[in-house]
């Protein structure tokens, strides 16, 4: 290898490393930047050792108007496909100024697996049977909780929605 290819090597191998350097410069510069800017109020939290406390407090003096808080399992354990679960569970949370109601739908199909009368603000349903007997194996739901709105008439309609990821392990 001659002189002037040493050199143009190393000119490239120079301008590579500097090419590095300036992209980590300018990612580290844009983190530095969007840490600083003023947080904005979006409803959402990112929950972390220390602020864990400070986001509970505040999520339980207000639920939002079209918000809301259940509780529940996402792992549903069933004995066999026809009976009740041992460890499935949903709730309203006493937080809640408004009734919900919840579906299970399978998500290979759609099909509705299990639904909830209206259940009332600090309601818990923990005998969870299945609509249909499935055959033992593991298999992914959706399980949407919708927030109810009292209508004159004394009836509930939908007024907002939520899904939350749900596996079924079905054992016999």
């Amino acid at each position: 290898m001659n002189k002037k290819s040493k050199i143009i090597i190393t000119c490239v191998g120079i301008v590579a490393l500097l090419a590095i350097g300036a992209t980590v410069a300018m990612f580290v510069i844009m983190m530095n930047r969007s840490s600083e800017a003023p947080p904005q109020n979006t409803n959402s939290y990112t929950m972390d050792e220390s602020n864990y406390q400070q986001i509970m407090d505040t999520m339980n003096e207000q639920v939002q108007e079209g918000y809301f808080e259940t509780y529940m399992t996402t792992d549903w354990t069933f004995p066999d496909g026809s009976s009740e679960s041992s460890d499935a569970m949903l709730g309203n949370s006493p937080n809640n100024t408004k009734p919900i109601r919840c579906e299970l739908l399978l998500d290979e199909t759609g099909e509705k697996l299990f639904e909830t009368n209206v259940l009332p603000v600090g309601a818990l349903v923990s005998s969870i049977k299945l609509n249909r007997d499935l055959d033992a194996g593991s298999y992914n739901a959706t399980c949407m909780i919708y927030l109810m709105n009292e209508k004159d008439d004394g009836t509930f309609e939908d007024y907002s929605s939520a899904g939350f990821a749900v596996t079924l392990k079905i054992e016999n």
